[in-house]
């Protein structure tokens, strides 16, 4: 069964920890793997140190990494967001994480983070557990 959860990002650009609603859709299955993903192309997921220094400096790279690339001419209907699509592609729409004992085996630092590269905008994260 593939589970579902909506969040309604605030700004252009931000970084979300959504770590605790995914430990959440896993929801106790024991072992196995748990595929994460965004049906969007113009958001990433990340699993990453999350701090406010971390979050800003993902920002700052998401927003200017690829300045020197503009102009783009992806414009459909007078919504000009390329680099939203092509930075989504570089950091992916999906995650594959092992779960142990029901919960996700992640690192110390490791957090699940959506990167919101084309907001404020609501959003879907799914999740859908395979047992081992």
């Amino acid at each position: 069964m593939i589970k579902t959860m909506r969040i309604q990002t605030q700004r252009h650009t931000e970084v979300v920890n959504v770590t605790r609603e995914v430990v959440e859709m896993i929801g106790g299955a024991l072992d196995g793997l748990a595929l994460v993903y965004t049906p969007h192309t113009t958001v990433a997921l990340l699993l990453c140190e999350d701090d406010d220094e971390l979050r800003h400096d993902l920002i700052h790279a998401a927003e200017g990494w690829l300045a020197d690339c503009r102009p783009f001419t992806h414009n459909r209907n007078n919504n000009p967001n390329a680099e939203a699509h092509i930075l989504s592609a570089f950091g992916g729409s999906r995650l594959l994480v092992a779960i142990e004992s029901g919960k996700p085996n992640l690192g110390t630092y490791q957090h699940i983070l959506l990167v919101e590269l084309d907001g404020p905008k609501p959003r879907e994260i799914r999740c859908q557990t395979i047992a081992a």
